[in-house]
C-alpha cells in the first residue's frame, strides 16, 4: 500500500483504532515524518502523528524526527507536549560514558561487600544474653 493511501486510512480511522496505522507508516521514515508533520498541528490527528514520527525515527532518521518534534513543540498545545517530550526521550540517542574495546567486559557498578563475622561470635553473642 503506498504512503499517501495509508495516510488517508489513518486520517479516516476512528481514534482508538487509528494507531493500527502507525507501524505502517512509519517504515517510510523520513518521508512519512515529512508527510504527516502538518498533523501535528490537528488537535485530532497530533497524538497519533507524534508516535507515527518517533518510530520512523526510531528505525531511521532520529535528527530529522528530533528536529521536527522540537520544532511542533513550540506550537503545540499543552495536552501534546507531554506527548513530544516522551518521544524525545525515546529518540535520544544511548550513549556508553566510556568507549568500551572488543573484547573487554562492560563493568558493572560495585557492590557493597558485607563484612562477614565468623559464626563463633554471633554463637557466643547469643550464648552471653
Amino acid at each position: 500500500m503506498h504512503l499517501a493511501a495509508l495516510l488517508a486510512e489513518a486520517s479516516q480511522a476512528p481514534p482508538d483504532r487509528r494507531i493500527q496505522w502507525r507501524d505502517r507508516i512509519a517504515p517510510y521514515g523520513p518521508r512519512a515524518i515529512e508527510a504527516i508533520r502538518p498533523w501535528l498541528a490537528s488537535p485530532a490527528l497530533a497524538a497519533f502523528a507524534v508516535r507515527v514520527i518517533e518510530r520512523a525515527g526510531e528505525s531511521g532518521d532520529r535528527e530529522l524526527a528530533t528536529r521536527v518534534l522540537r520544532a511542533a513543540r513550540r506550537q503545540a498545545s499543552p495536552p501534546i507536549h507531554a506527548d513530544i517530550d516522551w518521544a524525545l526521550v525515546r529518540l535520544r540517542p544511548v550513549r556508553l560514558t566510556s568507549p568500551v574495546e572488543p573484547g573487554q567486559s562492560v563493568p558493572t557498578p560495585a557492590r557493597r561487600e558485607r563484612r562477614e563475622r565468623p559464626l563463633f561470635t554471633i554463637v557466643a553473642r547469643r550464648r552471653a544474653r
